[in-house]
Parts: C-alpha cells; structure tokens; sequence
C-alpha cells in the first residue's frame, strides 16, 4: 500500500444526497457548499467537489499527487491549506496517512 495515499471514507452513503439525473452531485448539495464556502476560497470547493465525486468506503485511496493534479493545485501546500478549511468548517475529518472523512450531514445543514 502506498504510504502517501490515504483511504476516502463517508459518514453516510453518499447515494443518500444523490438524484438519479445527475452524475456526482446533487443541485442542493452544490448550493450548500456554495452557501457556507466564500467564493474568493475557491481551492476549498474545489477540493470538496472532488471528493464528494470520487468513490468512498470502498479502494479508491487518493495520494497527495492525485488530489493536487485533478484540483490544479501547483502545490501541495494549497491542498493541505484547503484541506485543513474545510476540517475547521467540519466538511472533511482528517487522520493522518489513514483517513479523509467526507462529513456530508455537516455540509448538508
């Protein structure tokens, strides 16, 4: 296993906020995170719709390189930046080199 890559976890299903005609994200799940995060922290959404888009508590384990270059982040610092936001907001928990843990009940408040 990579020691750079972490597991991508979720407190609930993510088919629970899902409607059949969209692919990865539901319309009021998008209007909240636009809501609770500024448009001027654009790397923080970015970063959250990535992860919401990815597969959870299943193989998909997302290294620091993977993340940074499907957001475009030209460093990892604006990744752990973003990463560490969206933790102080309570949309993702973080366990170092385990877990990144999607919190979709605190987005969806």
């Amino acid at each position: 296993m990579n020691e750079k890559a972490i597991a991508l976890t979720s407190d609930v299903d993510k088919s629970e906020y899902s409607e059949p005609r969209y692919l990865s994200i539901a319309p009021l799940m998008f209007q909240k995170i636009n809501e609770k995060i500024p448009g001027k922290c654009g790397n923080q959404r970015t970063l959250l719709v990535y992860l919401i888009g990815q597969q959870q508590n299943g193989s998909f384990h997302p290294s620091e390189q993977t993340i940074c270059m499907a957001c475009g982040f030209t460093t990892a610092s604006r990744y752990r930046e973003a990463r560490e936001a969206l933790c102080a907001l309570g949309f993702l928990t973080h366990v170092p080199y385990k877990e990144l843990r999607i919190n979709y009940k605190e987005i969806m408040k």
